[in-house]
């Protein structure tokens, strides 16, 4: 099975998200304080329809208002006119090893790494904007999905890639080898190597 780990959590998404977080958390909260309570599950549903049928700074009209013949118009005035954003050149090219962020989650500590172990390659630069990339990883699968700059950290491939753990041992021509799995790699990845280099 070719399963990666990668984030769809850019910035311009999570923050629509992070808005909305932080408004209905107002909401329970106001409600917390008023009625000296922290059950919500009975008025979870009336805060939701209120958050829908308030109007919004951000996209000038109500959620709940919002349908197929106004979504340009919406969509405009949250992201702004893209055909007036220039350009900007790549800061990467086809071929390039690079390392992807981890989305870090509300509870994850600040001090655990924020990048991939996992090393891919740059497979196709789409040029929109901003610019996004398509990566494959290193049997030269294409990964789903595009990645932002920020989401990539350019990286020099040294060969070295520390082991798991070890899943088997054999002895082949009068040399014993491993059977391992590789930290951050799926089990795609395992592979036999010498004890030489196990040292």
């Amino acid at each position: 099975m070719n399963v990666h780990f990668f984030t769809t959590n850019n910035e311009t998404k999570a923050s629509v998200v992070e808005r909305f977080h932080r408004t209905l958390m107002s909401k329970l909260t106001r409600y917390f304080t008023k009625y000296n309570t922290r059950k919500y599950i009975d008025v979870i549903e009336e805060l939701i329809y209120s958050y829908n049928h308030t109007w919004h700074r951000s996209i000038k009209i109500e959620p709940s208002s919002v349908n197929i013949d106004n979504q340009a118009e919406v969509w405009q005035n949250l992201y702004g006119d893209l055909s007036e954003q220039k350009s900007e050149k790549a800061s990467f090219k086809v071929g390039d090893t690079v390392r992807i962020s981890k989305w870090k989650g509300r509870f994850e500590k600040g001090y655990e790494n924020n990048w991939s172990r996992e090393i891919f390659t740059v497979h196709q630069i789409v040029p929109r904007i901003p610019t996004v990339y398509k990566l494959q990883d290193l049997n030269n699968n294409v990964i789903d999905g595009t990645f932002y700059e920020k989401e990539m950290q350019k990286v020099v491939d040294s060969g070295y890639y520390p082991v798991e753990k070890v899943i088997k041992k054999r002895k082949r021509n009068g040399k014993i080898e491993y059977f391992v799995k590789f930290q951050g790699y799926c089990d795609e990845f395992n592979a036999w190597v010498s004890e030489v280099k196990m040292l």
